[in-house]
């Protein structure tokens, strides 16, 4: 019998998500973001799923881009970061990428190739300060593609630094400066907005929106989840407990001997731990479901392993083959972020190749 951890992947629901997104803007097209294994979920299978749907996908990198052509996927493919070296223009014309550019090597070799590409969005640095070049340079730049005669088409792209925060006034700063480079440029599609901005800021219509962390149905918005704002959650991540003891008062439990008891109480082991990409940084108290009952953390996060106790002295007792929710379905995996003091991003982005990946597409899967 294997380790029972498991990922289970609701692909019905990234697509519901994705389709949500483009309500909100039905003037633009949408980019679905499956970059760094489509957040954790598993991008072929992602993409596979979304094809037919998406517009168009975005990936980080041409390693990842030629992934999902391998795999079958036939929709266009957006570099979000351009690419990292000459070489892999011709990839770009062999597989029909579109891609980012941001900096003089990547407009200097792709002239030098001399070769098609369909559409190159220029990344204008909008005061994030990662990416991107000025608004005199982008005019520019734009200006030198459209007149090579080989770009099909020439966008405008940038990046929000505090899209997350509404009570910030940064973002309206960034759009302001976007309009002033579209205004040097002249007519010219835009593409800003990622899950932040598409959920809650008023951004330019028609171009492309770029959906990623909304996609899974995790809230890229502090202290709100994803349900909250209509999402449907993507993944829940499930184990069993596999051992069972008794904890007296003033028993120390876990490496380091952190967590002590403060009554008798039953101490469950799940088969769970860092090695997965549970977040080691999880305090004692971080909630979890066990057999449907409310369960929280007690003692530190080991690499296969975690200690956890029942919430509530009223619940039924714990016994070794119970279920264990993790985070998904009745705990958001937003809510765990919060007590291992992290992003939903980082927990779905840092799995690590141990869990079991199921998928489904719709409630008949289950």
């Amino acid at each position: 019998m294997s380790r029972p951890l498991t990922a289970t992947v609701d692909l019905e629901a990234i697509l519901s998500n994705y389709r949500y997104a483009k309500q909100l803007h039905p003037t633009c097209k949408a980019f679905a973001v499956v970059k760094s294994n489509a957040y954790g979920h598993g991008a072929v299978r992602v993409a596979q799923y979304l094809e037919g749907d998406a517009d168009a996908f975005a990936v980080a990198s041409i390693e990842e881009a030629i992934e999902l052509r391998e795999a079958g996927i036939e929709a266009p493919i957006m570099l979000l970061e351009g690419v990292f070296e000459a070489a892999e223009w011709e990839l770009c014309v062999e597989h029909n990428f579109w891609t980012a550019l941001e900096n003089p090597l990547q407009l200097e070799s792709l002239l030098a190739l001399g070769k098609p590409i369909e559409k190159v969005f220029v990344k204008l640095d909008t005061g994030m300060h990662r990416l991107g070049v000025s608004k005199e340079v982008a005019a520019q730049y734009v200006q030198t593609l459209r007149e090579s005669g080989l770009v099909g088409e020439v966008l405008l792209m940038t990046h929000f630094a505090c899209a997350d925060d509404l009570a910030d006034l940064t973002t309206m700063k960034q759009l302001t400066y976007f309009e002033q480079a579209r205004q040097l440029i002249g007519g010219i599609e835009a593409s800003v907005a990622n899950s932040a901005a598409i959920m809650k800021w008023s951004v330019p219509e028609g171009g492309w929106i770029r959906p990623g962390i909304m996609l899974y149905g995790i809230s890229p918005f502090a202290e709100v989840s994803g349900v909250d704002l209509g999402l449907k959650p993507a993944m829940t991540l499930t184990s069993k407990v596999i051992s069972v003891r008794n904890v007296a008062e003033g028993d120390k439990v876990g490496y380091g001997l952190s967590y002590q008891a403060e009554q008798d109480h039953q101490l469950a082991t799940i088969a769970v731990g860092y090695g997965d990409g549970y977040p080691r940084a999880a305090d004692h108290g971080t909630p979890m479901l066990i057999n449907g009952q409310a369960a929280e953390l007690a003692g530190r996060v080991s690499m296969d392993m975690i200690t956890a106790k029942l919430s509530s002295e009223s619940a039924q007792g714990l016994a070794i083959g119970d279920d264990v929710v993790l985070w998904g379905a009745g705990v958001s995996v937003e809510k765990v972020a919060y007590w291992a003091n992290t992003i939903g991003y980082e927990l779905v982005t840092r799995m690590t190749s141990r869990p079991k990946i199921v998928y489904r597409d719709d409630e008949s899967s289950l």
